[in-house]
């Protein structure tokens, strides 16, 4: 290709790239900016290769400079971009998706409460929904006079725990928010299945009189995580209820919506599963009187309960 067609057939694009360059600091870079740099690059090697001018050779070079410059001043904002979501757009997607997170809210927690009331009442039923070495292994972790509850974290221990933690949490939320493209059926099933798991675990500790070590571990951190949890699964159902009611939009435009839609709502999910991660990592396995675990703990639901409220009853 000679450089006259080259230049003509990406002048566009180049300028198109050197216009985004010079967004302001505060301004979001689209997210297919990355790939425009890539591009970039490769017209940079291939005017080499080819031994264009070095006037153009200098010009896409200088290009490359910018968007470098550019696309690593918008990492370093990333986490001041993710906070000011939190802030503002987190509430508010909240109160828009209210009704969704309404009725995985009342799914969670209703159908946790029927399998705490069916196991209290038949001890035996934990076998439903867990396996022989699952409820070993969960009581061995919670027994009081166990090597578990006995034995002393140390600090790499925790911080090593906090990685598996994020780790898992993150996987957990995932697997709802990708599960509602199924038309809601994957993120309904994973929601489903904790909250049977969460009730017989709690009622079968309560049931071999392991409660103080369960609950007192569990309280401060659970209110984030058990929260984020539904709220991820809220956002996926939100995604696929788009796919099974597109109204009188295209099926593709109606996930489109219902995605910038329920955004905000992954986001504020993956702070609060990061701040949950640290808090079982570094807060949860201390050993600190009961009394103390069940005040913080407390404290942490009643403010998430009431961050929840205020965000589904008043938005932003």
């Amino acid at each position: 290709m000679k450089q006259t067609q080259f230049v003509k057939s990406n002048s566009q694009s180049w300028n198109e790239f050197k216009a985004l360059c010079e967004l302001a600091e505060s301004e979001s870079l689209p997210v297919y900016f990355p790939n425009m740099y890539r591009k970039v690059c490769n017209d940079l090697a291939i005017a080499r290769s080819r031994q264009y001018s070095p006037v153009l050779i200098e010009q896409i070079n200088r290009l490359v400079q910018y968007g470098q410059k550019r696309l690593y001043l918008s990492r370093s904002n990333q986490f001041s971009e993710i906070w000011h979501v939190a802030r503002t757009a987190f509430p508010r997607a909240l109160y828009e998706n209210r009704i969704m997170l309404g009725i995985n809210l009342l799914a969670f927690w209703g159908l946790a409460l029927i399998a705490f009331i069916w196991v209290m009442l038949d001890p035996d039923a934990v076998y439903t929904f867990l396996g022989q070495s699952t409820v070993l292994q969960i009581e061995e972790m919670y027994n009081p006079g166990g090597s578990v509850q006995t034995a002393e974290r140390g600090a790499a221990q925790d911080l090593m725990m906090f990685g598996v933690y994020i780790y898992n949490n993150i996987g957990i939320a995932f697997q709802m928010f990708a599960g509602g493209v199924l038309f809601c059926v994957g993120a309904a099933f994973f929601l489903l299945f904790n909250s049977f798991y969460f009730g017989a675990i709690a009622a079968h500790i309560v049931n071999i009189g392991f409660e103080g070590p369960f609950f007192s571990f569990v309280i401060t951190h659970g209110s984030f995580e058990l929260t984020a949890i539904i709220i991820a699964s809220a956002a996926g159902c939100q995604i696929g209820y788009a796919l099974l009611n597109p109204s009188h939009f295209t099926r593709g435009y109606a996930i489109k919506q219902a995605a910038q839609k329920a955004l905000p709502l992954i986001v504020g999910a993956f702070l609060m599963l990061v701040l949950a991660a640290f808090i079982e990592a570094f807060w949860s396995p201390r050993d600190i009187a009961n009394e103390i675990k069940y005040s913080v703990g407390s404290a942490c639901w009643a403010f998430v309960l009431y961050r929840l409220y205020k965000g589904m009853r008043y938005g932003a």
